[in-house]
């Protein structure tokens, strides 16, 4: 098939996906906003709250492998997979605590464009009350098997996933280039944050 043909029989259907990345996107964003800024929200439930989302519209195992970055096939399957566990509870625990500073805000998609096959940038923005400037947010979804997934967000220019990516590989090189030093400092640092949750309820 000719670059011509492919070009004539396709922008529909490409419209079409970049409507359906963008709708994903707001209807996923409103619910968070919804679920998770609501004041009064014990920490336990925040989490909960968030990782229900979080299993829901992110492809955990495409992040987890990314952020490991060329260690991931210097692993074993053992290690994938306590590396996941972590690094889900880690993300979850995390960006949870980051909704404690917010509250009425209003989510809205602004544009959406592809970036590659049946991947999508999905440029946002959350509308604060208080009428200070929005905050800006790209998210990287991919559609696959009819579905969509999100890759990664962007907040303010920053990478969620490269950011994570870049800390990783500094522990991974301090500790002689084993997985076993990242593991054992997510490890520590779930641990930490666990017991804060604990103290938080103790104190509600």
């Amino acid at each position: 098939m000719t670059l011509g043909l492919v070009l004539s029989v396709s922008p529909l259907r490409a419209a079409d996906s970049l409507d359906a990345a963008g709708a994903f996107i707001q209807d996923f964003g409103d619910r968070a906003v919804n679920a998770l800024t609501e004041e009064g929200l014990a920490t336990k439930v925040l989490r909960a709250r968030f990782r229900d989302l979080y299993d829901e519209g992110f492809d955990a195992k495409a992040i987890s492998r990314f952020v490991l970055g060329r260690y991931w096939k210097k692993t074993t399957k053992d290690e994938r997979t306590e590396f996941m566990a972590l690094f889900n509870k880690f993300v979850i625990q995390t960006y949870s605590a980051k909704f404690r500073h917010y509250s009425g805000e209003t989510f809205e998609v602004t544009g959406t464009q592809p970036e590659g096959n049946n991947v999508f940038i999905v440029a946002s923005r959350v509308l604060q009350p208080s009428g200070d400037p929005p905050i800006t947010l790209s998210w990287r979804v991919s559609k696959t098997n009819g579905s969509y997934r999100i890759y990664d967000i962007t907040v303010e220019g920053v990478s969620m996933a490269i950011t994570q990516r870049s800390e990783f590989s500094s522990v991974i090189r301090n500790g002689g280039g084993k997985i076993a030093a990242l593991i054992d400092a997510l490890r520590d640092k779930t641990t930490k944050l666990a017991s804060k949750e604990d103290e938080t309820a103790n104190t509600n």
